[in-house]
């Protein structure tokens, strides 16, 4: 009878105590992972976009497929911020279509000492935050991680107004201040922007919020890449290479020798971006004679809005009436709001009261059709007079862009002359600026005005994100279900298959 095996062979008992101690540790690794996140997390992201192939515009192909010299992209950004993955996979595109182009991806936390010496050779110094840098031919520009996202308006209301909500991405906007980088790196000259002063208007470089331009001063030098300079009309006439006067928030009255000097620098196809000040609604400063021979008129109102839901404070307009014109695509595209603090009254001349040949006017911004006009100033404020042509429950106005010698959405040549008015002076100022999409708009005038096409045909990118809120008792309820359950059924299990292997 030949011999039988034995049935436990020596040593399985311990390859088996062995095996079920490495997954009882694997599962209580998984278990305090799963844990730790349903803890500190109350809302869940899930991005259902990285895996499509993003659709870059034709300004963007068309801008890289122009380079000829390299143009090398230092990605200095955390990993695990939430607006990687979506600037990792634009760039990725843009070296999918260029050769030229050539990005290095830095991580501050995994390379600290790496990310130490790009810093130091690009001057950020030490100031921390994600930044994207695009360097050529010795020239640079950069972007911040801040300049790259639009963020839900709604969400902002809600701090504003005490609540605590999650400020949500509404949009990214990486393809238009990447695409407006290159396009700067490509143009070796700046171009001259003249800011005028000597009428009241706020410091060039004050930081103060709600008064200052120093934020608007960093957009037109930084993304426009433009040579920004103070200039009193009175003394000096403009220089012979100025592409572009900026008057913002005039509170005194122009001279006739600086009148006349603005007259023939549109002559000659200049570029004009006037925001007039609601503190001067009842003064003349000579602005208005000479914008109305460029078909905008400035009537002595300010702008309200009837619909309660697009008011903040006082009298402020939160505009989503965005006009047909061109540089408002991107804009339209994305459902954006304009925010005005204290607008004031700005008309488009119609063409048949205008003789041959004069300039054409557009509305860029209004109010509802909820909106009105506030005429006559008592105790220091507006108010509503029917007496004084104030009128009630129509579209008002706020911004106008104005154009003569060139085609409306084509390509202005040399001779033809753009101008915008904004009806609120308080709209370029720092921290009004980066409300709602305030930036995007102050931007698009400004590359409308310049004839740059790359920074108009180019919109955000909406992003869409999907919430599981939960509340501090189904946190509670999954915390002991993963501390306690999920442990015990284990240990349980392993306490039973125990049992019956001892019987």
């Amino acid at each position: 009878m030949p011999s039988q095996s034995p049935s436990f062979v020596p040593g399985r008992k311990w390859r088996v105590g062995f095996s079920v101690l490495l997954s009882v540790i694997a599962a209580i690794a998984v278990v305090g992972m799963v844990n730790y996140l349903a803890v500190t997390r109350k809302v869940w992201r899930f991005d259902l976009t990285r895996g499509q192939s993003i659709q870059l515009s034709p300004l963007t192909l068309g801008t890289l497929s122009t380079l000829t010299n390299d143009v090398h992209v230092s990605v200095l950004f955390n990993q695990g911020a939430a607006l990687f993955p979506h600037v990792d996979s634009l760039l990725r595109e843009y070296e999918g279509r260029s050769p030229h182009i050539v990005v290095q991806r830095i991580d501050p936390e995994r390379n600290p000492s790496l990310a130490r010496l790009k810093k130091g050779e690009f001057k950020l110094g030490a100031k921390g935050g994600n930044v994207v840098v695009f360097e050529s031919g010795g020239r640079m520009r950069i972007v911040p991680e801040e300049d790259l996202s639009i963020y839900n308006p709604e969400d902002i209301q809600a701090l504003v107004n005490g609540g605590h909500n999650e400020i949500r991405r509404a949009a990214f906007t990486g393809e238009v201040r990447f695409t407006s980088a290159i396009a700067a790196l490509l143009d070796g000259t700046r171009q001259h922007a003249i800011y005028l002063v000597g009428h009241g208007e706020a410091p060039w470089d004050w930081e103060t919020t709600g008064a200052g331009y120093a934020e608007f001063d960093r957009l037109l030098r930084g993304e426009k890449n433009l040579l920004v300079e103070g200039w009193n009309l009175a003394t000096n006439d403009l220089p012979a290479d100025t592409q572009l006067v900026v008057i913002a928030g005039p509170r005194a009255t122009f001279l006739p020798v600086e009148l006349g000097r603005i007259e023939s620098f549109l002559q000659r196809g200049g570029r004009l971006l006037v925001a007039m000040s609601y503190e001067a609604v009842q003064l003349q400063t000579g602005l208005e004679d000479l914008l109305l021979r460029w078909a905008v008129a400035c009537p002595p109102r300010i702008a309200a809005e009837g619909n309660k839901d697009l008011v903040r404070a006082g009298f402020d307009v939160i505009s989503k009436s965005l006009g047909a014109h061109p540089l408002m695509a991107p804009l339209r595209r994305d459902g954006a709001t304009v925010y005005f603090p204290f607008p004031r009254v700005i008309v488009p001349m119609p063409p048949q009261s205008l003789p041959a040949g004069a300039a054409r006017a557009e509305v860029l911004v209004t109010t509802s059709e909820q909106g009105f006009t506030r005429s006559e100033i008592r105790n220091g404020s507006p108010a509503f007079s029917p007496e004084a042509g104030d009128r009630k429950d129509q579209v008002i106005p706020v911004a106008v862009a104005a154009e003569k010698g060139g085609v409306s959405g084509v390509a202005a040549g040399r001779g033809a002359a753009r101008l915008v008015v904004l009806g609120d002076s308080m709209l370029l100022t720092n921290g009004v600026l980066d409300s709602d999409a305030n930036r995007d708009f102050a931007g698009l005038c400004v590359s409308w005005l310049l004839d740059r096409q790359q920074s108009l045909a180019i919109g955000p990118r909406a992003l869409k994100e999907w919430r599981l809120s939960l509340s501090h008792r189904q946190v509670n309820l999954i915390q002991w279900s993963l501390l306690g359950a999920l442990p015990g059924s284990v240990l349980l299990l392993g306490l039973l298959v125990w049992s019956r292997r001892r019987a």
